[in-house]
């Protein structure tokens, strides 16, 4: 498990700021993302070969259809930003004071 100072010290390594945040509920994140990574990476691949492939895709065929429209999507943004010739809402930072 992460610790806050765990955490102060991978931020501080990844160049990001951690000003106004909760530490100890972010390092719980964190750690909770490593933990199901951790799970993830013990997955039995037995029987897969993972370097080759078929030209078979199981996928779906590629269809290009229309987009929903920006402001469908926009609708419920806190904060949208519509300038500049796309649309996109700004996500809220945890921990922030409005």
């Amino acid at each position: 498990m992460i610790t806050a100072d765990g955490l102060l010290k991978l931020a501080s390594l990844s160049k990001l700021s951690l000003d106004g945040i909760d530490l100890d509920e972010t390092a719980r994140d964190v750690g909770s993302v490593i933990d199901f990574a951790n799970e993830v990476s013990t997955a039995d691949l037995t029987g897969y070969n993972l370097t080759e492939t078929d030209d078979q895709s199981p996928l779906r065929e590629d269809i290009v259809v229309p987009s929903v429209p920006v402001g469908t999507i926009l609708v419920n943004a806190g904060e949208a930003v519509t300038d500049g010739g796309g649309g996109f809402f700004v996500a809220p930072v945890k921990g922030a004071v409005k």
